[in-house]
């Protein structure tokens, strides 16, 4: 009986070098993709796009432009219109407006027209609702937050301040009506459960903000009062927290009426300012209201700055998505991140009058026509010469440790006579 015998096989000194080739450049191809995936990403969106000549706008100077993940919405006092990156129209809607307005959260954006009547809201690349206010009511603000959550407030005859509560369904869950207190914006909180009211008044004299906290069980009362001081607002948005952008200083809270972090301009004016970054909020600020020069910062969740880049000459523009923040000048157009480690810059040779930030990076340049595209990973990086070296580093920690404990010295020097005279006593 024949016995069968096991196959051999052996490859040979070229093949098994072939191999190794193959594995090396797999492996090479995939270091490359992890190290340089921003730049190939950006290259493949270059290719993609760059056979695509700008598209035109019909819109006005007074008109609103700001990136929705990747997709460029324009407000004008006539129309509201979604675009692909490519000029590619998603909705185009006509809405008679004098003053429009708008709010982005996520997916959803929210546009009214402030003083009148019409309130559109979008979901991805789709209108799902237009409004128009019954009777007397006219619109003052509205906010939408993450999960589609609509807060409007408006203007009724015999009431200072209403704020309506929308569900994603857009039905009507809340209606505060106040008869006692003005009322100039409210978003829902985070959770869901409740709306935050700010209310504007006086307190001895002085100008000052309040916010109400309702939640949506609580009809008649608010459940907590909070006092913004003197801060005027100027924007809000509601994702992961609530963040509330002031003149004076920015302040993030939870959902249940509670002033995590904040971040004090210290006494400079806020220019300009975007809350669109991904848990990050850009403010542009400035030494002097009128001055033209800058400095943009980032402040993370916990109301730290990540790092501060000064900009010369008069900023246009100001803009923010995800990781990308673009700063438009009358000379240059500068894309950074929320670190601040790096920045690019290129000429505005073409008019740009205003930009938006699309989700993947790439930059909306619109001028007073047409809208084209801008891609960051093109142009070298440059260092932040604003950054603080790791020696400056050092030294402001060593300076702060000994600050500290100098007042802990100073603490203990001052408690020794209270103690003694105490006693003596």
């Amino acid at each position: 009986m024949s016995r069968i015998q096991p196959s051999t096989f052996t490859l040979s000194r070229r093949k098994r070098f072939l191999i190794l080739l193959v594995v090396l450049a797999v492996v090479a191809v995939l270091l490359a993709g992890t190290l340089f995936r921003e730049n190939i990403s950006s290259a493949l969106r270059h290719i993609t796009y760059s056979q695509k000549d700008d598209f035109p706008h019909n819109a006005q100077a007074n008109s609103l432009f700001i990136g929705k993940g990747n997709e460029l919405l324009v407000c004008t006092q006539s129309q509201v219109q979604l675009f692909s990156p490519t000029g590619k129209v998603l909705v185009k809607e006509s809405a008679s407006m004098t003053a429009p307005a708008l709010n982005v959260s996520g997916k959803y954006a929210v546009v009214y027209d402030v003083g009148g009547k019409i309130l559109l809201l979008l979901k991805d690349s789709e209108l799902i609702q237009k409004l128009e206010m019954p009777g007397e009511l006219t619109i003052l603000s509205a906010t939408v937050n993450e999960k589609g959550w609509v807060a409007v407030t408006s203007k009724e005859g015999g009431y200072k301040g209403v704020v309506t509560v929308y569900d994603p369904a857009f039905e009507a869950v809340l209606a505060i009506r106040l008869s006692s207190r003005y009322v100039s914006d409210a978003v829902v909180t985070p959770d869901c459960r409740g709306v935050y009211v700010i209310s504007p008044g006086q307190a001895e004299g002085a100008f000052c903000n309040t916010l109400l906290y309702y939640t949506l069980s609580s009809r008649e009362a608010p459940t907590r009062e909070l006092s913004l001081g003197s801060n005027v607002i100027r924007s809000i948005r509601c994702g992961k927290q609530c963040w509330i952008m002031g003149d004076k200083s920015l302040m993030i809270l939870d959902s249940s009426c509670v002033i995590t972090a904040s971040y004090d301009y210290d006494g400079r004016y806020l220019k300009m300012g975007s809350l669109q970054g991904d848990d990050f909020a850009s403010l542009f600020l400035s030494v002097s209201d009128s001055g033209t020069g800058g400095t943009l910062v980032t402040v993370d969740n916990e109301g730290v700055p990540y790092a501060e880049l000064h900009f010369a000459g008069q900023t246009l523009a100001l803009a923010a998505q995800n990781e990308t923040i673009a700063v438009l000048t009358t000379g240059d157009l500068y894309t950074t991140t929320r670190t601040l480690e790096q920045y690019t810059a290129e000429s505005n040779q073409r008019g740009i009058r205003n930009v938006a930030v699309y989700a993947d990076g790439s930059i909306a340049t619109i001028t007073s026509a047409s809208v084209g595209l801008y891609f960051p990973g093109d142009i070298d990086h440059y260092d932040n010469p604003d950054l603080p070296t790791e020696e400056e580093l050092a030294e402001a920690e060593a300076a702060a440790a000994e600050a500290a404990a100098a007042e802990e010295q100073s603490a203990d020097g001052a408690a020794e006579p209270a103690a003694v005279e105490e006693a003596a006593q």
